[in-house]
């Protein structure tokens, strides 16, 4: 959900359960097949379609709130380089 004046609110993805695909995207993009050699072994023996979204909370609340600025909704404000202090 794409808001304006906002941007993205919520996404969502689905993976890639089809070994054949995955493996050639995986060619396309010159990944080790040695390094991700146990994430298409949950493929070989069947698997299931998976999807999930993301919610911006804060954008969300910012929304709801008709306010203009996601700096007066976060739980936590953020100052930067106040971090660790």
């Amino acid at each position: 959900m794409v808001v304006p004046k906002m941007g993205t609110v919520i996404t969502g993805s689905q993976s890639e359960e089809r070994l054949d695909m995955l493996s050639a995207r995986m060619k396309e993009f010159d990944l080790s097949r040695d390094q991700y050699e146990w994430y298409q072994d949950l493929r070989k023996h069947g698997t299931v379609k998976h999807s999930g979204f993301r919610l911006g909370f804060d954008l969300m609340v910012l929304l709801m709130t008709g306010l203009t600025d996601v700096r007066d909704v976060v739980p936590f404000p953020r100052t930067h380089g106040k971090a660790n202090n």
